[in-house]
């Protein structure tokens, strides 16, 4: 009997199971690469971010033709009196929950009143960031809300940076000059994918010299979402 080259059924139903097999493990690997890249991207436009919201601190210009001093019945120039830009207050978006896709930043100003020999101070016009990719933030050790005063001290010229887990108003933006209850400086961002593999935060050290300060690095104080 004559033998015929082929073969079995067996023998094709073993490729395409092994080949399917393999083609979802290729698949499977490439998404989790991507997701991972995301995750990653996401957290340096955040640190980038804040970075950029440090600069305007460190690089601040208080132009003598430019806008109104919105303290005191808002009719003086700044840089023609004591009303200066003194930093920035930027917070988790309100009106959401607290997952911390999305924030707010302000302008600070400040007046010294000679009066009562103290400062004055308020928030200007909003400006809106939405987090990258779906991530989400949150302080190290909390679920709450953020809220952070980027500023330069009126008196002595030094940079801070304050984190908080509440927000503050134009009408208190003064207790977060003077409140010591500071929260860690780790904010950790993270998402709700299960093969992210990874996480990670965005470091802002207290006193810091220049933009560069705030860095990314493995999170500490953080759980999975």
């Amino acid at each position: 009997m004559k033998r015929q080259d082929g073969f079995t059924i067996i023998e094709v139903t073993l490729f395409l199971a092994v080949s399917g097999f393999f083609a979802i493990s290729l698949l499977v690997g490439a998404s989790t690469a991507v997701q991972r890249q995301q995750y990653r991207d996401s957290v340096q436009s955040f640190a980038n971010y804040l970075r950029s919201q440090y600069s305007q601190v460190i690089n601040v210009e208080n132009d003598r033709n430019f806008g109104k001093c919105p303290i005191g019945g808002g009719d003086t120039n700044r840089g023609q009196s004591e009303c200066v830009i003194l930093g920035r207050y930027i917070e988790t978006a309100a009106g959401v929950d607290n997952t911390g896709d999305r924030y707010q930043s302000y302008p600070v100003y400040g007046l010294y009143s000679k009066a009562g020999s103290s400062w004055k101070y308020a928030l200007g016009e909003s400006a809106s960031y939405q987090v990258n990719w779906g991530a989400k933030t949150k302080l190290a050790n909390s679920n709450t809300n953020i809220s952070m005063l980027m500023y330069r001290d009126p008196e002595s010229g030094g940079l801070q940076v304050k984190l908080f887990n509440s927000r503050f108003s134009n009408t208190n933006i003064s207790k977060a000059f003077s409140d010591s209850t500071v929260s860690d400086n780790e904010i950790c961002v993270y998402d709700d994918g299960w093969m992210s593999g990874e996480r990670l935060s965005v470091f802002l050290p207290q006193r810091a010299g220049s933009a560069d300060a705030i860095t990314v690095g493995n999170a500490r104080g953080c759980s999975n979402g």
